[in-house]
This record gives C-alpha cells, structure tokens and sequence, in this order.
C-alpha cells in the first residue's frame, strides 16, 4: 500500500487500482472484498485531505456539492450492482480500466496530454 501510494503521487492518480491489484494478486484477497476495502482506505484518506483543503478555503461548494452526491448516488447503485454481478464480469471490466490508465501514465510521461 505504501508502493501504491508513492506511485498515485508521483503519477497523479487515483491509488484504487493500485491497491486492488495488490490485493487480489499478491495478498490472494477476493475481487469484491478487495475493491470495497480499496473503496473505504481512499474514502478515509480523502476525508483527512478534505477537512485540510475545507479550512484552507481550497474547496469550491459549487463544484464540490454536486459531485459529493454524484458520488453518494454512484456508489450506492455500484455496491448493489457489485453483489449480484459475477467476479468474472467485474475482471472483464476492470482490465480495460487499468489498461487506459497504464496508457495514459505512459502518454503522461512523455508529456502527452489527451
């Protein structure tokens, strides 16, 4: 996690994919426990972040309201649709996610901006 962590700094990205690769490949961890403990670490680490962003007068209601409850609504139907869908399905559509983003951590260091 401490890897992953590094490399979303360095990067510029979300550590989520990072940790449930870790997870699922090298700890044996299950696809769906291993997502939704990826979910509720960057959920902790944002909300340490976010009350240091919120009294530096960093955060913008406007912007941010509307997308805390895009997100609110998002996750909910995602952990519904989570539990009946087969872990199969979910790898078919997590490899192409990890593949754009690898794409685009490439793009990005030679300065490619899409």
């Amino acid at each position: 996690m401490f890897g992953a962590g590094i490399a979303s700094g360095l990067l510029g990205i979300g550590s989520g994919a990072f940790k449930v690769i870790a997870m699922d490949t090298f700890m044996k961890m299950p696809l769906k426990p291993s997502s939704s403990t990826s979910n509720l670490m960057m959920g902790v680490t944002a909300a340490a972040s976010a009350t240091i962003y919120f009294f530096n007068g960093s955060i913008l209601p406007q912007i941010a309201v509307p997308m805390a409850l895009g997100i609110i609504v998002g996750a909910a139907v995602g952990s519904r649709v989570m539990q009946i869908m087969p872990v199969r399905m979910l790898r078919m559509i997590f490899i192409p996610i990890l593949l754009y983003l690898g794409l685009q951590m490439i793009l990005k260091g030679f300065g490619v901006t899409i």
